[in-house]
């Protein structure tokens, strides 16, 4: 079925902040999950079961893979959000059915941004999966042709992870390289309103994530939790490059996973559970590109962790 969404999520009228209707959008069939997310305002989604339609919204706001909410039921209820669409069930190929509509007229550029999605058959890179609550980061991410990752985003948000278990006393230390082309931000990443960034982070056992950004406004070293509200409780951001002179040009860089943890975090995680890859970019909604590559986590002992 192939859905064709319009709307907005504000977050702030005043300060024209909202967020588009295919990044809160979901759905899923016969209240079973997996839950279903386009990210951009069309997408065509396989049901994994017989049985009714069910669509609702949400801002990362989901607790489980099942749809229990993680926000307060009287909050989510007061959010300011109507997204509006229709939902096209095909007796065959979403493309070729999309095409069809299309010879008869467009709406909005809707039928025709679906065509080119389909025909682009976007995956993402092998091993890794969406975070719960984002999809659409085939969207986003993607295999380049030398192996490495290639991140290009404009004004969504995408954040994928790969498995990764290592206790914190094995020492590992994560190191990649990445050439930033474009950061998706005009000011500096610190402020709710303004927080649009790249990344490559750790996900902790215990559910805290920290993130390591190039900045071109923040100073190397930084350190500052999310400012988003519900991130703020588990997200911590670092610094690791500043400034505009080395963009576009490959940079190398390593981390002490296990003495970040412990100064910026110190929680009681004994290991790290996953590697992230984040492309935010919803707040000013700008152009973000990079590319990642030899991204691997090497251990005391000198074994080498290739993610």
């Amino acid at each position: 079925m192939t859905f064709l969404l319009s709307g907005r999520m504000w977050l702030s009228r005043e300060h024209h902040l909202w967020f588009g209707p295919g990044l809160v959008f979901h759905a899923r069939t016969r209240g079973l999950r997996p839950i279903y997310n386009p990210m951009l305002d069309t997408g065509t989604m396989t049901a994994s079961h017989d049985g009714r339609i069910e669509v609702a919204r949400s801002a990362a706001e989901w607790a489980s893979e099942d749809g229990v909410l993680a926000t307060p039921e009287d909050i989510y209820r007061k959010a300011d959000v109507k997204v509006t669409g229709i939902a096209l069930l095909w007796r065959a190929d979403a493309g070729v059915g999309v095409k069809s509509l299309l010879a008869h007229g467009d709406v909005g550029g809707l039928l025709k941004s679906e065509l080119a999605r389909l025909e682009r058959g976007g995956k993402l890179p092998p091993g890794w999966s969406n975070l719960l609550g984002f999809g659409g980061g085939q969207e986003v991410f993607s295999q380049g042709a030398d192996g490495e990752i290639v991140c290009d985003t404009t004004g969504y948000v995408s954040i994928i992870e790969r498995p990764l278990s290592l206790p914190l006393a094995s020492r590992p230390r994560l190191a990649w390289r990445w050439k930033i082309d474009q950061l998706p931000t005009a000011v500096a990443e610190d402020q709710a309103a303004t927080h649009d960034y790249l990344s490559i982070g750790v996900k902790f056992e215990d559910g805290q994530d920290l993130t390591y950004i190039w900045s071109e406004h923040l100073p190397e070293g930084k350190v500052f939790r999310c400012p988003l509200p519900g991130w703020n409780a588990i997200e911590t951001h670092m610094i690791v490059r500043s400034g505009k002179a080395d963009l576009g040009t490959w940079q190398a860089q390593e981390r002490d996973i296990a003495a970040d943890y412990a100064a910026h975090i110190g929680g009681s995680a004994k290991a790290i559970s996953k590697i992230w890859l984040l492309a935010v970019a919803p707040f000013q909604r700008r152009h973000g590109a990079c590319r990642y590559a030899d991204i691997k986590v090497t251990t005391g002992d000198n074994a080498v962790h290739k993610v």
